[in-house]
């Protein structure tokens, strides 16, 4: 089958170029176009219990469907005082619902007197912006309140999801160019130093180069019909360069070696495609199968990557099986044009020196690696996760620098509450909040809440200072809605605006603000500030806590807000992780049973992958938890890991890792095929692979490290946790534990039951 693709590769090579050539030109149209089309966010889930009760809660209050905040400072002026606020208002003069589309209500402290709206130390505030659109739509008139936002005095920050989002997209676009300006030039030297030519070092880069562009070209497309992820442009990017050089080196490596035994340029070319290509094509679907892990997630980010990594890696596939055997077959022997040192296709015999010393030496080899190996991994004892926000973003950006000043001096607790929802059956007066039913029932439940640990207060229409009873509170609302004027002469103070100010003057009309603000027919709002980090782990076990609540006979409670919506994202991510680890292991297991036709080779090799990823996990928790190494690679620590590192890293390291494995691996089977030897056949694998083995992984290493130069903490993570996988998978996994554990094992490695040696399909072998 692969010798096939091979001469139809030879014989047909200039149709290949060609249709290659032409998707390539049309990726290089698209491909400025791209992140335009791709979305910030993704993480989250319409059937998780805080995304139901936040639409719930957006049908029935009209809450809006997104928020963009604006801060505002000033070094002098207290954020109070008449003049910072009529430098706010003339800041905001022009960001009205008339000139910004889909802005439903600007909010403000002039506006509310929402004391939450005030810093804590009087030199800030805040303004919503509550939009009646979706956050896709939101994002997209940043731009137009920047230009519209004339904050004189005042330094004006424009944060939020929508402005997170926007920030994303441009800076993203910018550290692919970065990463690209970085990765290419080092892996070309590289490619350089191994080849010794010219010529064959570019033949990689083009492989490379042509699968991520077709691809971006691609994702253009699909961006058209579905929603992906800003995130995927360089994760795919990443994966390209680093899979499709790889897989290209393999090819001409091997085009290389058959040409210095003698063979004819059409026979290399098919004996390439026969081994190398057979190799390439088991190995793309380990990495598929890895990535594909990803899909079984709900996360529109999640799946984005894992759709976005399999198609580049398919693409790099079809490249080291059509493209390069075409370009090889025009080349011929001038793959070694343009030489500046070095023989073709000689073994090393460094390698053959450090073949035979692993075999002589397994146990002190095995001992010593796997020492190593712990010593990575150490850390991931002590990891915690989270999920974060605009921290992802440098601290250059606005974005940022909003958020950063809103959580070190503002309320946070009150700014992000938890949001309780209570509804009920009934019609004409019993669907009314204010009826002594329901007020003496919500009033119940309203001490309820306020009552749990780590609760720093309660706003809604039961719970303020002077209802001290469910009748006090009947008799408030019902004079409030009789008599304003009564109410404010007689009554105490009455909350105003969603977070519960306190206004001494027009009591009336800020009671009737905020039971317009928090109530509905058959509906009632609490929001309950925590008094730690709303996205912690004590608010996230308050919204549980609050949501076994028993509510009122006849009531059901809906938990939204932050705190709730993090620990729905945790639960629901680490609920299913298990499962896509188990379908990914077992999967690859059999592709491998096919690909080596062994039933222990196939187990060695997910354990020994199991190990460099857990060594790559233990470098994340060092560096970004722990902080270690952050001033050279540019981000401020957070004391936590992105939740969903740990589960794209392990569907992304799995199949990528077990490339050298497959390379390896495959080699030895060739040896073992014709000499039935195990040592033999081991050392013969290491010795014919090793050199390339390890170049392939420097390649991979530079072009993961170049991502660490990029400014999104995610992809710095990646880019971080696969150069450390890498380098340890090739310069301690691969050429010294695998082949010391193979040694120890002996002709075990090659056993396969009868029964399977019989009904297993021979793909490409032979």
């Amino acid at each position: 089958m692969f010798a096939a693709m091979g001469r139809f590769s030879y014989r047909f090579r200039w149709p290949v170029i060609a249709v290659w050539s032409v998707a390539f030109v049309l990726g290089l149209v698209a491909v400025p176009r791209l992140h335009h089309e791709l979305k910030g966010g993704g993480f989250s889930n319409s059937s998780a219990p805080a995304q139901r009760a936040l639409d719930l809660m957006q049908r029935r209050l009209h809450t809006g469907l997104a928020e963009t905040a604006i801060v505002f400072t000033s070094p002098t002026l207290e954020a109070r005082s008449p003049r910072f606020q009529k430098a706010e208002a003339q800041a905001l003069s022009g960001v009205t619902p008339a000139t910004i589309a889909g802005l439903q209500t600007v909010q403000t402290y002039a506006s509310s007197g929402d004391p939450t709206l005030i810093s804590g130390d009087g030199k800030a505030s805040v303004a919503n912006l509550v939009f009646g659109v979706q956050i896709e739509q939101a994002q997209q008139q940043i731009a137009q309140i920047r230009a519209r936002l004339r904050p004189g005095g005042l330094t004006a920050y424009i944060t939020g999801d929508p402005a997170v989002y926007q920030a994303l997209e441009t800076v993203s676009a910018s550290d692919l160019r970065r990463a690209e300006t970085y990765a290419l030039p080092f892996a070309l030297l590289v490619l350089v130093l191994i080849f010794g030519s010219v010529v064959a070092a570019a033949l990689p880069v083009i492989g490379g180069g042509m699968a991520v562009t077709v691809t971006l070209g691609l994702l253009y497309l699909l961006a058209q019909r579905f929603s992906l992820s800003i995130f995927t442009m360089n994760v795919a990017s990443l994966l390209g360069l680093a899979v499709g050089i790889d897989y290209s080196l393999f090819i001409v490596g091997r085009f290389r070696e058959e040409l210095a035994h003698g063979a004819s340029v059409a026979v290399a070319v098919e004996t390439t495609v026969a081994h190398a290509g057979r190799a390439i094509f088991f190995s793309g679907i380990a990495v598929m199968v890895g990535l594909s892990g990803l899909l079984m997630f709900s996360y529109m980010s999640l799946r984005s990557i894992g759709l976005g990594g399999a198609i580049v890696v398919l693409f790099s596939v079809l490249s080291a099986l059509t493209l390069l055997p075409a370009v090889l077959s025009v080349l011929g022997r001038r793959v070694n044009a343009l030489r500046i040192f070095g023989g073709a296709g000689t073994e090393s015999r460094f390698w053959r020196a450090w073949s035979n010393w692993v075999m002589d030496h397994p146990i002190v080899v095995l001992v010593g690696t796997v020492i190593v190996i712990v010593a990575f991994a150490g850390p991931i004892v002590r990891i915690r996760t989270n999920v974060p926000t605009a921290t992802s973003l440098p601290t250059s950006q606005q974005a940022r620098q909003g958020y950063d000043i809103l959580q070190a001096r503002f309320d946070r607790g009150a700014l992000n509450p938890v949001q309780v929802l209570v509804t009920w059956q009934g019609s004409g007066a019993a669907a009314q909040p204010t009826a002594a039913p329901n007020l003496a029932a919500l009033y119940r439940f309203g001490r309820q809440l306020a009552a749990l640990p780590d609760v720093a207060g309660v706003t809604s229409i039961v719970n303020r200072p002077g209802l001290t009873s469910a009748q006090a509170a009947h008799a408030f609302w019902n004079e409030v809605l009789s008599s304003p004027a009564a109410a404010a002469a007689a009554l105490p103070a009455v909350p105003s605006g969603a977070l519960g100010a306190t206004v001494p003057a027009a009591r009336a009309a800020a009671a009737r603000a905020l039971l317009a603000a928090t109530t509905a027919p058959n509906t009632a709002l609490f929001q309950v500030a925590p008094r730690s980090d709303p996205s912690g782990g004590a608010a996230q076990s308050l919204s549980q806590t609050i949501k076994s609540l028993a509510p009122p006979p006849g009531y059901t409670i809906h938990v939204a807000g932050l705190s709730a919506g993090t620990r729905d994202f945790l639960s629901a991510l680490y609920g299913r992780f298990p499962w896509v680890v188990l379908f990914v292991v077992c999967v690859t297991y059999l592709v491998l049973l096919l690909l080596l036709r062994s039933a222990w080779l196939p187990l060695k090799a997910v354990l020994v992958n199991s190990l460099s990823i857990m060594a790559s996990f233990g470098a994340l928790v060092f560096v970004f938890q722990q902080g270690h190494l952050s001033g050279v690679l540019n981000f401020v620590p957070e004391g936590y890991v992105d939740a969903t590192l740990p589960v794209i890293m392990f569907c992304t390291l799995f199949g990528v890792s077990m490339d050298y494995e497959v390379f390896l691996l495959t080699r030895m089977r060739e040896a073992w095929l014709t000499t039935h030897d195990n040592r033999q056949a081991v050392g013969f694998g290491l010795e014919r692979t090793g050199r390339i083995i390890t170049s392939a992984a420097l390649i991979i290493v530079i072009v993961a490290g170049s991502f660490a130069t990029t400014s999104i903490l995610i992809t710095k993570a990646i880019g971080v946790g696969l150069a450390v996988a890498i380098a340890l998978d090739a310069s301690i996994i691969r050429i010294l534990l695998v082949p010391a554990t193979m040694r120890l094992v002996g002709s075990i490695n090659w056993w396969l039951p009868s029964f399977l040696e019989r009904s297993l399909p021979k793909i490409g072998e032979g």
